[in-house]
């Protein structure tokens, strides 16, 4: 009896609630979702639990649209940011609602309703806010350095083109390949298991020339030979060889010096034409075609998010039925992309074309 009159009770506060199904379509600005949300009725305050579960749903509505805007790992490290700043705020975007259903479960009351959520004022606030932070490339260095025929203790190559890279904007790694690996070869070979995002291999060499008609100085001679290998593709982004000439007042500072010289006689644009064209590099765009609602966006983009070759992944702009996604890799290049995406069981993506770094698809009804 007690929940017959309870079902009553709701009836007569919100039966009053007109479905507004047939008016809630999507737009070129807008986007339709379903979304549900509940909340705890305490004292039996029915119209409170109720309205609390309703600004649940309207979260969990637009919480369902900025997914698809922003990276998994914003999601989790931006939580509180996008909870201020925009999950707080549905009505300054949800254009209009309608409630779908609404029901007692327990001692919780739930709100099912279909929202139409503003999307172009939606990515414009999460591209205003920059949420996603951008993390500098890591260096590793591998490189065999000699003084003689007797190994270096510090490479005077690494501490100096350490420089470089560091002021053009790369973090150089302290977890040295030589702990996992035997020898230059072994790295290159196995690239993509360095915890870096660019290799710096290779060869320097310093050795006594003379010390003859000098006035007391000591020459030395040095040659260094560098490449410079992207570890996720293991491609060849640049090669460098140098030889120079160093003098001072005893073997060892001679043979530094050498050293430091012929590194010095590396372009110093260098490191930043690298982190240039690495930053090219770092992403695949992905055009998309035949997406029927921002439901099947969010799962395709949760399915990429999945591949072992991804990193992370977020639509940069999305309208009608075509989407642009931004997918950074860990490993592999477009065209494994590519394939994983014609391998996906849950839809039918037909790849159109594929460059180096972009792909055209569709999704096949």
């Amino acid at each position: 009896m007690k929940y017959l009159l309870t079902c009553l009770m709701v009836c007569l506060l919100f039966g009053c609630v007109a479905t507004r199904e047939a008016i809630i379509k999507s737009t070129a600005a807008t986007e339709v979702v379903e979304a549900e949300g509940q909340s705890p009725i305490i004292k039996d305050d029915l119209t409170g639990a109720r309205n609390a579960a309703l600004s649940d749903a309207q979260r969990a509505a637009l919480g369902l649209v900025v997914g698809v805007y922003v990276t998994g790992e914003t999601l989790v490290s931006k939580a509180v940011l996008l909870e201020e700043n925009i999950l707080g705020q549905t009505q300054g975007y949800i254009e209009k609602y309608t409630i779908l259903k609404e029901y007692r479960e327990g001692e919780f009351y739930k709100v099912w309703i279909k929202a139409a959520v503003r999307k172009e004022d939606l990515a414009r606030k999460i591209n205003e806010m920059q949420l996603e932070e951008k993390h500098p490339p890591i260096v590793a260095f591998w490189i065999d350095e000699y003084i003689e025929d007797k190994t270096a203790e510090v490479s005077m190559i690494e501490l100096q083109l350490s420089q470089h890279l560091i002021n053009a904007g790369f973090r150089v790694s302290d977890d040295k390949p030589k702990n996992t690996f035997a020898s230059c070869e072994d790295v290159e070979k196995q690239a993509e298991r360095v915890n870096a995002d660019i290799l710096v291999l290779g060869r320097a060499a310093s050795h006594f020339v003379t010390d003859k008609d000098l006035g007391g100085l000591i020459s030395y001679r040095a040659t260094v030979s560098l490449k410079i290998v992207k570890a996720n593709t293991r491609e060849v982004m640049a090669v460098l060889n140098e030889t120079s000439g160093g003098v001072d007042i005893t073997r060892e500072a001679a043979a530094k010096a050498a050293l430091i010289r012929a590194i010095e006689k590396v372009d110093l644009d260098f490191a930043k034409r690298l982190y240039e064209t690495l930053e090219k590099q770092s992403g695949i765009a992905l055009k998309i075609t035949g997406i029927t609602d921002i439901s099947q966006l969010n799962l395709i983009n949760r399915l990429i998010r999945s591949f072992i070759e991804v990193k992370d992944s977020r639509v940069m702009n999305y309208s009608g039925n075509s989407a642009v996604m931004e997918i950074a890799l860990k490993r592999g290049n477009a065209t494994d992309i590519a394939r994983r995406l014609e391998q996906i069981k849950e839809q039918r993506i037909k790849v159109l074309s594929a460059g180096q770094y972009d792909i055209d698809a569709v999704v096949e009804r």
